[in-house]
């Protein structure tokens, strides 16, 4: 009974180790303005909540809403996505966090935070804050691991140079004799697959294969938000830090606001 105890706990420790060190790489959070199990952005003040906690643990964490640092713009990849998910319990709040990559792959995931409050957003606010109970044990630092496999593959500056100066008349024939072509991005929705074509107002919106636009985006004044005119798939939509489509519309069918996301391909 000792030797299982035992295992168990090493087998534990290995497994708390490890994700310790993927989540060390990471240098950012990235957490979204609402959770799926509450209506409204910031509902109960959860989410400002989390990016507080976040803060307080070491991590830099953002809104999604927030300005974002330009690193994190140019790669979602070099942050994690913060959700909460609600565990169902009578009479009890249960909360659970997870850390997600820019792949959608779980790389940590709390012990559930609860409390048996009644009050909805006390009871919301100190079963998030038991949960990061685990996050607190974590330590975290940042390791600015990929930081230094991109450095140490890195070539010197004479090897830059000289590979520079050998690809210079072979880059002016690529530059001159190569076609100007619109920026495109694919991304999947409701499994049907549309094209993003860049324009100088934003962004053309095809079905996949298709040659007639159904709609399109134009950039708002802030830069940040694109105003959409696509039919059923209108409304108001952003980028968010993994490069995905996040659209705001009011449904056809119950006229309620509903969000959409076109992921990304």
């Amino acid at each position: 009974m000792l030797r299982i105890l035992f295992l168990g706990l090493v087998l534990l420790f290995t497994l708390n180790s490890n994700a310790q060190k993927k989540i060390n790489d990471y240098k950012y959070i990235m957490i979204p303005e609402s959770y799926g199990f509450l209506k409204g952005n910031d509902a109960y003040q959860l989410n400002s909540l989390t990016k507080f906690l976040f803060n307080k643990y070491g991590f830099k964490a953002f809104l999604q809403s927030d300005n974002l640092p330009d690193e994190l713009r140019r790669n979602g990849c070099s942050s994690l996505r913060a959700d909460v998910k609600k565990r169902n319990g009578v009479f009890v709040t249960r909360l659970v966090i997870e850390l997600t990559d820019c792949s959608g792959k779980v790389v940590f995931s709390s012990s559930e935070g609860s409390t048996r409050e009644k009050d909805f957003k006390k009871a919301y606010q100190l079963a998030l804050r038991d949960a990061f109970k685990d996050i607190e044990a974590l330590n975290y630092a940042y390791s600015g691991y990929k930081e230094e496999v991109v450095t140490q593959n890195a070539p010197t500056g004479g090897e830059v140079v000289k590979k520079e100066e050998s690809k210079v008349e072979e880059v002016k024939e690529v530059i001159a004799s190569a076609p100007v072509s619109k920026e495109e991005i694919t991304y999947l929705f409701n499994d049907n697959s549309f094209v993003f074509k860049k324009q100088e107002y934003g962004f053309e919106l095809f079905q996949k294969d298709e040659e007639v636009a159904i709609g399109k985006l134009f950039k708002s004044t802030n830069g940040k938000t694109y105003i959409v005119k696509a039919g059923d798939l209108s409304g108001n939509g952003y980028f968010d830090a993994y490069g995905n489509f996040i659209l705001e519309r009011i449904n056809p069918v119950t006229n309620k606001l509903i969000t959409d996301t076109f992921a990304r391909q």
